[in-house]
């Protein structure tokens, strides 16, 4: 009996190979493409062969984990540990130990090459891969892998933010000028001009039944233009009088060497056009009627042709040399290139990775969306809305989190910048060049011309030619700027953030499952406004005072804080401050319904903290308490400074400068005079003795 699920010994088996051949081949849980990893192609396979063959075996192992692009990121980053191996001559697998882990720790964090946040993320990437390592039969020695081993790195990253209201205006004009233009060549339909009719020859020389060539001189109305013009309408016949003039000759012998069945020669000629006495001139003062040798170099003939003898169809250049020979060597001479004509006619037959920039920048724009998450929609990410058949929504995957969510419902293509409508219409164009791919973004102008799906580099290429051709000028130095998609999503979460201040609306909006990661990915954004408000929540935090408003001085009339004047019977009381919702804590590891048990350094990013007049008096008694602990001994300087240097700078930095400095000095001395029982010094000293 045949069983879809592989036995223990067929396993065994599997990864026995893997092992001898240092190569395996994996289905990408996130997109189901299949991928082969091969190991044997590395430089050092040979040398470090007992060591890389377990790496192998780790990865094959924990290949069900990972994507493909993480997978890759394994495979590119074993270069630096064997690099490292090679460098301290490590090559047996029983020469692995804790000290050899703690040594490549040390050995990243002096790479040249990589910064301290880089080298941590590096090796917190590869530390899994160790410990897998270490479950491998011939592993005998267990090893400690560094705990800790890039303290704060994650706070030293390249902090991302974004660009400012000037720079991202300049953005959106730029990707809407390029939609538009996309718009005009890609979903617009073809309107004939000259479909059916006459040749439009106007202009052009005619040809000579003699010759066989287009000849000015064999076209009538440049004679008649000649005449009038150059013989300023005297009929000379003598070819004495005819050669004193430019042209002259070439005029007079035009008739034998290009005749016509009008007239013969140059009197028949004089007689046709009734010149002499009385003549009405046609030409006189005129540009000459023939502007053209060859119709080639008139628009309206090329597109004529086109039109009639070409189909208004795309040719490649092949398909144009075989079929349309004379059409190919005429655009090649008067034209710059077939491809040229076609691009000017809105004609095409490959998509690239600029053509379809825009809509890519548009899209997360418009819904805020990762681009990562953009870049894997497919094209049954439309689905209507079950209440309104009117409306639509995009259901889309963020792989990393494996979260499906949607975005705000939208009327389908009432709008050109709708994020429904951008998906239709980049559904509609590709449609022509589709074969079986059910990615959205598809491409074929590649070398060997075939649909393939878009690769990160494609659409890193196209946001950078559309700012090649459209730049966008940096606020702070007035230097062109390199625009990247990952920088809008910070751009719009700043400024959503300053709009409303709610951090349960932008963690809707940002598609993140818990407030927390908003909030941590809102951190990132170094702006001093911006850890202002994020520190101090205007509406939420400052109960009862704050400067210039008339409850300050009236409190300033008031000989002493009374507690309960102030606050609120609902707010809970913290350490250094209230909350007005404990049973709702947002920060880590706070459950919904229990109460929460956070202290000020996490209570600051919440949208529940909530700052008093008694807060701030706790503070000054807080900071007096500690001061007159170190001054008897019993803390250090360093502990006094651990206890208080953080505290002092937030409330320093936002509280305080937020009241007014009489309001502030009368509390402070109100801490001094009658200081809070729990950090009285007092107290303190009763309960020592």
């Amino acid at each position: 009996m045949n069983s879809p699920y592989a036995t223990v010994h067929f396993l065994a088996a599997e990864e026995k190979r893997i092992e001898a051949g240092l190569v395996y081949t994996s289905v990408c849980k996130n997109t189901g493409k299949v991928k082969v990893f091969d190991y044997s192609k590395k430089t050092y396979a040979h040398s470090q062969r007992d060591i890389l063959s377990v790496w192998v075996w780790a990865t094959y192992k924990r290949r069900n984990a990972a994507g493909n692009e993480t997978q890759t990121a394994w495979y590119d980053r074993a270069n630096l540990f064997f690099d490292f191996l090679k460098e301290y001559e490590v090559i047996k697998l029983e020469k692995l130990n804790s000290r050899v882990f703690a040594r490549f720790v040390e050995w990243l964090k002096h790479r040249p090459s990589l910064s301290y946040s880089t080298a941590g993320g590096v090796y917190r990437s590869l530390r899994p891969q160790f410990e897998q390592m270490g479950r491998h039969p011939r592993v005998t020695v267990k090893y400690d892998l560094p705990k800790n081993a890039f303290p704060r790195s994650t706070s030293l990253q390249a902090v991302d933010i974004g660009y400012d209201k000037n720079e991202m205006k300049q953005i959106l004009k730029a990707v809407v000028e390029a939609l538009r233009e996309k718009k005009e060549s890609f979903e617009s339909n073809y309107e004939h001009s000259f479909l059916g009719k006459e040749a439009p020859l106007g202009g052009v020389a005619e040809f000579s039944s003699k010759t066989g060539a287009r000849s000015k001189w064999a076209t009538h109305g440049y004679r008649v233009w000649y005449f009038e013009n150059i013989l300023n309408c005297n009929p000379l016949v003598l070819c004495r009088d005819l050669y004193r003039f430019p042209g002259g000759q070439c005029f007079r012998n035009s008739f034998n060497d290009h005749p016509r069945h009008e007239y013969g020669d140059i009197k028949e000629f004089y007689s046709y056009i009734k010149a002499g006495p009385g003549y009405q001139p046609k030409y006189l003062g005129e540009p000459s009627p023939v502007r053209y040798l060859t119709p080639w170099k008139k628009r309206e003939y090329v597109i004529w042709y086109w039109e009639n003898i070409m189909g208004a169809q795309y040719y490649t250049f092949e398909e144009c040399k075989l079929k349309f020979r004379e059409f190919n060597i005429a655009m090649k001479e008067h034209w710059g290139s077939a491809a040229k004509f076609f691009r000017s006619m809105n004609a095409w037959r490959w998509i690239s990775s600029n053509d379809l920039a825009p809509y890519y920048l548009m899209l997360i724009i418009r819904t805020g969306l990762n681009p990562s998450t953009v870049q894997r929609l497919t094209i049954d990410c439309l689905e209507l809305d079950p209440t309104d058949s009117s409306r639509k929504f995009i259901n889309w995957k963020k792989y990393r989190s494996h979260k499906s969510d949607r975005t705000i419902p939208e009327m389908s293509s009432r709008n050109d910048t709708w994020a429904v409508s951008i998906v239709e219409r980049v559904i509609e164009i590709t449609s022509a060049i589709r074969t079986d791919q059910n990615e959205l973004w598809i491409s074929n102008e590649n070398p060997l011309r075939k649909t393939s799906t878009y690769g990160p580099e494609y659409f890193r290429m196209g946001v950078r030619r559309l700012f090649e051709a459209r730049p966008v000028i940096s606020s702070k130095n007035g230097e062109k700027l390199d625009v990247v998609a990952k920088s809008i999503r910070p751009t719009i979460a700043w400024d959503e953030y300053l709009r409303t201040e709610d951090l349960r609306y932008l963690q809707t909006l940002l598609g993140h499952s818990k407030v927390t990661v908003t909030a941590e990915y809102l951190r990132r954004v170094e702006d001093p406004l911006f850890r202002s408000r994020r520190a101090i929540h205007q509406e939420a935090m400052f109960i009862g005072l704050t400067q210039g408003k008339e409850d300050a001085k009236q409190y300033l009339s008031d000989a002493g804080v009374n507690k309960t004047e102030y606050i609120n019977e609902k707010f809970h009381e913290g350490v250094l401050n209230h909350c007005k919702d404990p049973l709702n804590g947002a920060g880590k590891g706070q459950v919904k319904g229990e109460m929460c048990d956070a202290d000020l350094e996490i209570c600051q990013g919440c949208q529940n903290l909530v700052i008093t007049p008694y807060d701030i008096k706790k503070y000054f008694c807080y900071m007096s308490f500690n001061q007159y602990i170190n001054d008897i001994g019993e803390i250090s300087d360093a502990e006094l400074e651990k206890a208080t240097s953080y505290k002092r700078s937030f409330w320093e930095t936002y509280v305080l400068p937020k009241y007014p400095a009489t309001f502030i000095e009368k509390i402070r001395e109100d801490a001094e005079a009658n200081p809070i029982d729990v950090w009285d010094p007092k107290r303190f000293e009763g309960y020592k003795s």
